[in-house]
């Protein structure tokens, strides 16, 4: 068990208490941190208040069924990350003097991105640094840059407008949304599809923080969640949806690319300009662990997009 020195004669202090301490933090609940940390519910208790007793402080107050932190917990979140942010740099630096044949890398993806882009980005790399121990997070778009910025993860694969200064960005290729339906929904069969139109038929969304829904709302205008709205969270869940015919859907055309093709899903003529967005990976501009740092250049050698973020 690694340890960090006592200090004032208190009890020492372990990484795994501080890395449960920064996860439930994150979370706001600890049964979801557990699932994360791959640790039980009472294990990750154990650790928090192990950690409470050693430092005499309270961290966490209940709040519902979830947690939140004490003023003490958040003034000591952000250094406690830092912490286990330097013990990664650390070992990274040391696999990376015998030429990367081992290290880690954490990453978090957005949901289109993880599921339908990351696999072919990574091919090439996991062929060259077999000996690199890659981790993927699917979440959303809003919560890959938030693990970025709290040092959860080296870096983050997103779509979508949110925010992301103070973050060093990379963008990778292009991608299009598109506005589908199953061949047999009542849209599919109009010639012109006002958006007027849609707010009769169910609307197929995504979860809050998604940067696909995001730009729907660009997309759609007025009529965006006029009518019915089945939300879903994951991109799959959304396609599967659209081909059973319960309604219709904005989507990255990565997504949908092969039910387009064999016509299991037809793009509905609404008349919009296509929305394009670009794929991008980010991190912070301290990052530059022999992990990331060779997974950059790899994104970089393989980027479909021009500065002007349009394709090449």
């Amino acid at each position: 068990m690694y340890m960090i020195d006592t200090f004032d004669g208190l009890r020492a202090v372990t990484l795994d208490q501080l890395e449960a301490f920064v996860v439930v933090a994150r979370h706001e609940h600890v049964t979801r941190a557990a699932g994360e940390l791959g640790l039980t519910q009472p294990s990750v208790s154990h650790h928090l208040r192990s950690l409470e007793d050693a430092l005499g402080l309270s961290l966490f107050e209940r709040v519902g069924r979830g947690v939140r932190l004490t003023d003490d917990g958040r003034a000591l979140a952000g250094p406690a990350a830092a912490v286990l942010a330097a013990r990664r740099s650390f070992l990274d630096v040391a696999e990376g003097r015998t030429g990367l044949v081992v290290g880690r890398l954490a990453i978090a993806a957005s949901n289109t991105v993880g599921i339908y882009r990351l696999p072919d980005w990574l091919s090439g790399f996991v062929e060259r640094f077999p000996g690199v121990a890659v981790n993927v997070r699917l979440v959303n778009t809003h919560e890959a840059i938030r693990m970025v910025h709290d040092v959860a993860v080296d870096c983050a694969l997103v779509e979508g407008p949110e925010p992301r200064q103070g973050l060093d960005e990379l963008g990778v290729e292009v991608d299009e949304l598109v506005v589908v339906a199953a061949p047999e929904h009542p849209l599919a069969g109009l010639d012109r599809v006002r958006l007027a139109d849609l707010s009769g038929h169910r609307y197929l969304a995504r979860e809050p923080g998604s940067g696909t829904e995001e730009l729907a709302a660009q997309l759609l205008g007025s009529s965006y969640r006029r009518g019915p709205v089945l939300e879903l969270g994951q991109v799959d869940a959304v396609r599967a949806a659209v081909v059973a015919g319960l309604g219709y859907a904005v989507i990255s055309l990565a997504a949908v690319a092969d039910d387009l093709a064999a016509r299991r899903l037809c793009l509905l003529p609404t008349g919009r300009q296509r929305l394009t967005r670009t794929l991008a990976a980010l991190r912070r501009p301290s990052s530059h662990s022999p992990s990331l740092d060779a997974f950059w250049s790899h994104l970089r050698a393989i980027a479909t997009v021009r500065v002007d973020g349009r394709s090449t």
